[in-house]
């Protein structure tokens, strides 16, 4: 098992932001389910992050049957671009 040689921090800076997350709650409120997912699918689209992560997101919003179920799969996404999700 390999450990990080520094204590620098590694956190990756996200284009979408604290910003995209107001953005994402005040949706949240406001949208139908339908909308909803397409919003989330362009945030997910906008920030950085490998493709492949994107698609599993995706992926995972396409299956998702709730606003709860997509809010929390982009605030993950989101958050983990930035060092701080799951």
């Amino acid at each position: 098992m390999q450990t990080q040689s520094s204590s620098k921090t590694r956190v990756k800076n996200d284009t979408v932001g604290n910003d995209g997350l107001k953005e994402l709650y005040a949706a949240y409120g406001n949208m139908e389910t339908s909308n909803f997912r397409v919003l989330c699918k362009s945030m997910i689209e906008k920030s950085t992050g490998k493709r492949e992560t994107k698609d599993t997101f995706i992926r995972l919003l396409d299956s998702a049957v709730s606003k709860d179920v997509m809010v929390k799969k982009v605030t993950n996404y989101l958050l983990a671009g930035q060092g701080l999700g799951v």
